[in-house]
């Protein structure tokens, strides 16, 4: 639930505030259109995780739901690391802080949790 909340507020605010977002990575103007792109794919995930929430059978049988969060968790968390820690994309200009790391480390570890404690209901 949790989680499908987080995806809610990105969801907002990348598809209806993604000037804030612009300027809190220091992007001009032109990065709105990407933002709203990257807001899609988001709002995908919100929209199952609500659907999961509310349908009969709750999470059985959606493995690749849980695992898709997991991957782009990973994916995400070792980008965010390398970035904050100076190690790539140094010359971009956009900044990221210690709580875009813990976002993703909640991220990674609810996934972790949900795919252990379901996985007699996903896995079907």
């Amino acid at each position: 639930m949790l989680l499908t909340a987080l995806f809610g507020v990105f969801t907002f605010r990348t598809l209806f505030a993604p000037k804030g977002m612009a300027s809190e990575f220091n992007m001009d103007n032109s990065s709105v259109y990407i933002i709203r792109i990257f807001g899609t794919f988001i709002a995908s995930f919100f929209l199952i995780g609500i659907y999961m929430i509310f349908r009969p059978n709750g999470p059985e049988g959606a493995w690749v739901y849980y695992n898709l969060i997991f991957i782009i968790g990973v994916l995400m968390f070792i980008y965010d690391l390398l970035f904050y820690l100076k190690k790539i994309d140094t010359d971009t200009g956009a900044k990221n802080s210690i709580t875009d790391l813990g976002i993703n480390i909640f991220t990674l570890i609810s996934s972790i949790i949900l795919i252990l404690g379901l996985s007699d209901k996903i896995y079907i």
